[in-house]
């Protein structure tokens, strides 16, 4: 259904129609194209704006609806501009034109950077797109800012004495167009960053200067075991250079020189050939050992306008500058650094550089560590020392150890791989081992003597030195039949023979001891018989204080009760005494303990196979002959100590402290001594008693007296 509106647009279009007949053909097309031109406006307004509400007089009326503003961009961080082309034009000795083209990608404003040094370098008339610029400067540049998509600025710009333009960019390319002078780089160029170009003036009429018109050097200190310093020299004139003389004001020691052929060096000067009007010289060499420990001062070659000094210095030493010269950016230096850390100082003439560079004090580290030492030492019982040991070693840097056996060397290998020993010279005991990169294993077997006393002693395990930090090392004493160990020193902690087991018994024996008896004499030896018997026999032992602990008892019990009460008492304890007893002797309080000390039965070093190693033949028997191990000796009975980190200020030499078999026997004796002498303190009770006892077996029942005995029964 049409509306009102398109009703009234309908008539018009008939009206309009009715009239072109009455128009000129060429007249009437035209009307027609601009009818329809008009006849579609509509539809496209309408697909634009969609249908209002009845009572909305006009489009133009905002909806109640409004669409949320978009968020601001984020500020640009990189690449927020572009360089195209920077054109020079002019003379160089006076005033020179600039155009910079470019664009900004940013949506804000953009310090877009010009050239420097500001010192060096005076600009006026600065435009962008034909409009006065404000410029401004941050220390060694000019700068603009802009927000324009595509920009071109230009101005006017006049170079210092020193005829240079430091151009940080990138820009794409940088060309030259110059009246008088000449861009010593070239006149076209690509690819400038942070780059510094050089002028030429070429003025005529002047004389000619003693030093070349172009004269750049850029010098390198680098602070590592020795001083190393780098120039290159850039020098250029319109004439042949001949020989460029180059001082050696800081006692230089050159040592190479690139593109000079025949240099040589005269008295504190370099010379140096040069064919041609240009050249490009590189020399490397050394300065003394005393430029490092203390402020050095130093400053650029009179004919250079300014140089670049880069300073660095490897991790062992730390460098202090100070002076006039101005730090700059690393990249800009024409000697690339070699260290992190490096800086570039870029100093003009009449200025100084001073650097102290300190050497720092290097710690001691680990070239190889020994992770394990395991040690077997066998004593036999004429004292001889058999010694088999066996050390896990990292290596990361030794070519050779220097071993010190505990005794003379008889066998070595290497990851079972048999070696040759060798002295540093003849009768040496220290033995020279080549030590191989990574983890391996190191075998040494040592032959030395001992002394072992005969009643008791201590004995002392030399061990072998090395200059290595052992993490950990443990070693394992075997002994002979006679020698009895009480304790091993020198590990981690001290190592006894005897077990808290042992404190019980002896202390349960000698309070039983001074209960069951009355005298002090007698409970002195009765204690001293009662600890002793628990080392003679602990089943014995067992039995005795059992019965120190009944008759104790009982005497207790007689202080209190009488009688049938006694008895009872009597016949309480006896059971208890016997249950106690069987309890302690069918559980394991009178087994051997398990000692820290001693080792059942250790894995003992087996011999290696013959031939492990591949022998060379010089002709020589000593030195042909192929090392083979020892044998390793049983032993009655072994004892170990261990240690952790063990080194040259900390050696592990384990002591064991020992009696022998001679003087346990005369323990026996006098333990035997100690009880008959217990047992005489008591002969007279003893003999009362068995007076009592055998005359309570001899008595033998009287008959009844017939007058007195009672009538019997008459049944």
């Amino acid at each position: 259904m049409l509306s009102a509106h398109e009703g009234e647009r309908g008539s018009s279009w008939s009206k309009s129609l009715s009239g072109l007949a009455r128009l000129p053909r060429a007249r009437a097309a035209a009307a027609v194209a601009a009818l329809v031109a008009i006849a579609c406006a509509p539809a496209d307004a309408r697909a634009q704006h969609p249908a209002q509400p009845i009572g909305v007089l006009y489009s133009g009326v905002p909806s109640g609806d409004r669409p949320e503003p978009a968020p601001p961009p984020e500020p640009c961080s990189e690449d927020c501009f572009l360089l195209s082309t920077l054109v020079l034009r002019g003379s160089v000795s006076g005033s020179m034109t600039f155009e910079l083209k470019g664009g900004v990608r940013a949506h804000e404003s953009i310090k877009v950077p010009l050239f420097g040094p500001p010192g060096q370098v005076r600009v006026d008339d600065v435009t962008i797109d034909g409009a006065p610029a404000a410029v401004g400067f941050d220390g060694d540049r000019y700068h603009v800012f802009t927000s324009a998509r595509s920009f071109t600025i230009r101005g006017r710009l006049a170079l210092g004495a020193d005829q240079m333009l430091a151009v940080p960019g990138p820009v794409v390319a940088v060309d030259a167009h110059l009246t008088s002078g000449r861009l010593v780089e070239g006149e076209r160029l690509g690819g400038v960053t942070a780059a510094v170009l050089h002028f030429d003036p070429m003025t005529e009429g002047e004389a000619k200067p003693a030093a070349p018109p172009v004269f750049r050097l850029a010098r390198a200190l680098r602070f590592g075991r020795e001083t190393v310093f780098v120039y290159k020299l850039t020098a250029s004139q319109s004439t042949e250079l001949g020989t460029i003389r180059l001082p050696l004001r800081y006692g230089e020691k050159v040592s190479d020189v690139q593109g000079s052929t025949g240099w040589t060096v005269a008295g504190d000067e370099l010379l140096l050939p040069a064919s041609g009007q240009e050249a490009e010289i590189t020399i490397a060499g050394t300065l003394p050992p005393s430029s490092a420990g203390g402020v050095k001062t130093f400053s650029p070659d009179g004919r250079a306008p300014y140089e670049w000094w880069l300073v660095e210095a490897d991790p062992e030493h730390r460098v202090d500058t100070g002076g006039e010269a101005k730090l700059v950016e690393t990249s800009q230096s024409p000697i690339p650094p070699q260290y992190p850390g490096a800086r570039v100082y870029l100093v003009q003439k009449g200025q100084a550089l001073e650097v102290d560079a300190r050497s720092l004090v290097r710690g001691d580290v680990l070239a190889a560590v020994a992770r394990t030492h395991r040690r077997f030492v066998a004593i036999t019982g004429r004292g001889e020392v058999i010694s088999d040991e066996t050390i896990g070693y990292d290596n990361n840097g030794l070519d050779h150890l220097m071993l010190s056996p505990a005794g003379k060397a008889m066998y070595l290998s290497t990851d079972h791989h048999a070696q040759r020993i060798l002295h540093t010279e003849a009768g040496a005991r220290e033995v020279l081992v080549p030590m191989r990169a990574g983890s391996h294993l190191l075998r040494v077997q040592s032959l030395s003597e001992a002394r072992l006393w005969p009643i008791a002693g201590a004995v002392s395990v030399p061990p072998s030195t090395y200059p290595l930090a052992t993490s950990s090392a443990e070693t394992t004493i075997g002994l002979p039949e006679f020698v009895r160990p009480i304790a091993v020193l020198g590990g981690d902690r001290v190592r006894w023979a005897f077990a808290r087991g042992d404190l019980v018994a002896v202390l349960l024996g000698v309070g039983l001891a001074c209960f069951g008896f009355r005298t002090a004499k007698t409970r002195a030896l009765a204690s001293v018989c009662t600890a002793g018997l628990w080392f003679v026999s602990r089943e014995g032992f067992v039995v005795a204080t059992s019965a120190l602990f009944l008759a104790g008892a009982v005497f207790l019990a007689s202080r209190f009760v009488r009688g049938t009460w006694l008895l009872l008492a009597s016949g309480l304890f006896t059971v208890v005494a016997l249950l106690g007893g069987r309890f302690a002797l069918s559980s394991d309080a009178t087994g051997e303990p398990a000692l820290e000390m001693f080792v059942d039965r250790p894995e003992l070093p087996r011999p290696e196979a013959p031939g492990g190693s591949q022998p060379t033949f010089s002709g020589d028997p000593k030195t042909d002959i192929t090392p083979v191990s020892l044998s390793f000796p049983t032993s009655e009975r072994y004892v170990q100590a261990s240690r952790q980190l063990v080194s040259s200020e900390r050696p592990f030499a384990p002591r064991v402290v020992y009696v022998t078999s001679t003087f346990l026997a005369g323990l026996h004796a006098l333990w035997l001594a100690l009880v008959a002498l217990l047992v005489w303190a008591h002969k007279d009770r003893l003999l009362a008693l068995k007076s009592k006892i055998a005359e309570r077996l001899t008595r033998r029942p009287t008959a009844p007296d017939p007058t007195t005995a009672p009538e019997a029964p008459p049944f």
